[in-house]
């Protein structure tokens, strides 16, 4: 009897536990347009996408592993040091050139990116110059049809611009 009474409690504990499996995912528009994933359906109107009914697909291309792979000479030359291209070779900016000359000190990482797009050069510098690193990173704008002939370095320190420098290159 004692045994039966065990095996009962025990179905009945594991058909009331839903598997993790089982699980349901969905995608629905959360406040203010974010998107929120969730595992229980969503407000009435703010489901996205249902992963039971509509699941995602996955992309697999089979490759080898990059350190298996030696890079040729052109790229590992440019990852020990950035080389150097003339104007008439650097592909044009994103963005709108034309609005670099009116990027200014105190202007957020933001703004400049809505101003004129993302840079083409995005380095970090190091922490010789100061005890706390006040070097910051520096974001340079190559020559671009709107902006010729025109490399527009900016640093920014705190997330702000803190110099702008429009270097004419022929």
């Amino acid at each position: 009897m004692r045994s039966l009474l065990a095996l009962s409690l025990f179905t009945c504990v594991l058909l009331s536990h839903q598997s993790t499996a089982d699980a349901t995912m969905v995608k629905c528009k959360g406040d203010r347009g974010s998107v929120v994933y969730q595992d229980e359906p969503c407000k009435p109107g703010t489901e996205l996408r249902n992963f039971d009914t509509d699941p995602a697909t996955v992309s697999v291309v089979p490759g080898s592993p990059m350190a298996a792979t030696p890079l040729p000479a052109v790229a590992q030359r440019s990852r020990a040091a950035p080389v150097a291209r003339r104007a008439s070779e650097q592909k044009p900016s994103s963005g709108k050139a034309a609005e670099r000359r009116f990027i200014r000190t105190g202007m957020s990482e933001s703004e400049v990116i809505r101003r004129i797009g993302k840079p083409e050069v995005d380095t970090r510098g190091g922490r010789k110059q100061g005890k706390q690193g006040k070097e910051g990173k520096h974001w340079s704008y190559l020559p671009a049809a709107a902006d010729p002939d025109t490399i527009t370095t900016l640093t920014i320190i705190g997330g702000l611009v803190a110099n702008v420098e429009r270097k004419v290159v022929r």
